[in-house]
């Protein structure tokens, strides 16, 4: 079971690897596409297009809530409201997102991430700089990821 897991995997990252290597080969990606973009400028945009979402939602909300008044139609009335609450819902939601911090080790998960991408591509594209500069991302993460362990077993000590 954990082989066909191993080999599944496997043949996962070669297909993704071919798949990413002949787009950026035959000039498929744009520079300004999402996938050129870094996990923080992605996160921004997400996060911009939920609260985006959430503003169209209160507007449908309060219009429906207005055609009911006029009508006098409850049910209007009632959705227009909800929706209204979900756009609240939704804004307190990127609210938490937003306030949220990731630990040292999520950090240098992501750093580690963007540092093997980065390298990955790179190699494929032939660009030294990129290489570089994925492999010091790398080693930083590795760094972060050390002194966190010295952490541990500093609090395991004094526990």
């Amino acid at each position: 079971m954990i082989q066909s897991q191993q080999v599944h995997k496997f043949l996962l990252s070669i297909s993704l690897v071919l798949f990413i290597s002949t787009g950026i080969a035959f000039g498929f990606a744009a520079e300004d596409s999402w996938a050129a973009t870094s996990f923080t400028q992605l996160h921004t945009q997400i996060a911009t297009i939920n609260r985006a979402e959430a503003i169209a939602k209160n507007i449908q909300g309060k219009t429906q809530e207005a055609i009911g008044n006029i009508t006098g139609d409850p049910k209007d009335q009632v959705i227009g409201r909800a929706k209204q609450a979900e756009s609240q819902i939704r804004n307190t939601a990127e609210d938490v997102k937003d306030n949220v911090r990731l630990t040292p080790r999520a950090k240098a998960v992501k750093k580690n991430v963007e540092g093997k991408t980065q390298n990955a591509i790179g190699k494929i594209t032939g660009d030294s700089k990129d290489q570089a500069v994925g492999t010091a991302k790398q080693v930083g993460a590795g760094i972060i990821h050390t002194v966190e362990d010295v952490k541990d077993k500093v609090k395991d000590i004094i526990n």
